[in-house]
């Protein structure tokens, strides 16, 4: 998806959204004091307990995120201070342009081992009403974007049912500059399913496929590098579960829907207008079998958080 962001005609961009949006508690909410002087000012950030899974007994998923958002803004400050669980703020949220943060646990019964938390900005906060938390039997954690798929493959584990699994690089922050997120995931409808096989022959043939897609629930996988130049530091890969894909287009051509038909949701017709890349990332691969380490991500990304 893009997002045409303008102040004046003269100085307009164009930008990749990778958002992700779910239903969360707010915590931890604080002013972060920036290095750089007297000028330098502090951010206000806030970790977000998403909740993901059955209503009656979900699981959490942290976010560690800066509050972007002018609205996001007003509500979270108005909770700086408070400390009682229950009084924790239970919101919808959208993040953008998430990111893994890997790092080696330094205390505790793992010290030593290699950790990670999911980074990025929180671009809106709403509370939840309680007729609508009634409603509510299933919490999702949805994440759009388009991005370039990769490595599509059957993967047969010792223990459980076969699956099939495939990498995406998720396009994030301006068109003309990318950023990749690589993001490995286990394709989990049938749909999907069938469309990433539709397009294992011309990944193959090393042609570009680009896709519209979304994702549910997020996590970070953390692991040591075992080869290059960063051997021995701790990194992480994205995992999550692709559970639709709204358009496919192959070296720039669209393929799926079919040119007749309309676009089959606000991610597809947003990539309508977004041109492709001049190179297409090598994903991170799935850890089910002895890959090489994937990149790292950029270490200014770290340093600005």
């Amino acid at each position: 998806m893009t997002t045409i962001t303008s102040n004046t005609s003269s100085n307009a961009k164009s930008y990749f959204d990778l958002h992700t949006k779910g239903f969360g508690h707010l915590q931890r909410i604080r002013e972060v004091p920036v290095r750089g002087g007297r000028r330098a000012q502090p951010f206000l950030a806030c970790t977000v307990a998403a909740l993901v899974g059955p209503a009656r007994d979900p699981i959490i998923r942290y976010f560690d995120v800066k509050v972007a958002g002018a609205k996001a803004k007003e509500l979270v400050e108005s909770y700086i201070g408070v400390d009682d669980p229950k009084k924790r703020p239970l919101v919808k949220f959208r993040l953008g342009d998430l990111w893994g943060d890997a790092y080696i646990r330094t205390s505790g019964d793992y010290k030593g081992e290699a950790a990670a938390s999911l980074k990025g900005r929180l671009l809106k906060a709403e509370l939840v009403e309680p007729a609508e938390l009634a409603q509510i039997e299933q919490f999702e954690l949805i994440t759009r974007g388009i991005g370039y798929l990769n490595l599509p493959r059957e993967v047969t584990p010792k223990d459980g049912e076969p699956f099939l699994a495939c990498s995406i690089g998720a396009l994030a922050g301006l068109v003309d500059e990318p950023d990749y997120r690589y993001i490995n995931t286990i394709v989990t409808t049938a749909d999907a399913q069938q469309l990433v096989r539709r397009c294992v022959q011309a990944i193959e043939a090393e042609r570009k496929v680009l896709i519209a897609f979304r994702l549910n629930d997020m996590k970070a996988d953390p692991y040591i590098r075992t080869k290059g130049e960063h051997v021995g530091e701790p990194a992480a890969s994205l995992d999550s579960k692709l559970t639709d894909i709204s358009l496919i287009k192959i070296d720039g051509q669209q393929v799926y829907p079919d040119a007749e038909q309309a676009p089959a949701s606000e991610d597809a017709a947003a990539a309508e207008e977004t041109a492709i890349a001049d190179e297409t990332p090598t994903a991170e691969p799935v850890q089910d079998e002895p890959v090489t380490a994937p990149q790292a991500e950029d270490p200014a990304l770290a340093a600005s958080f």
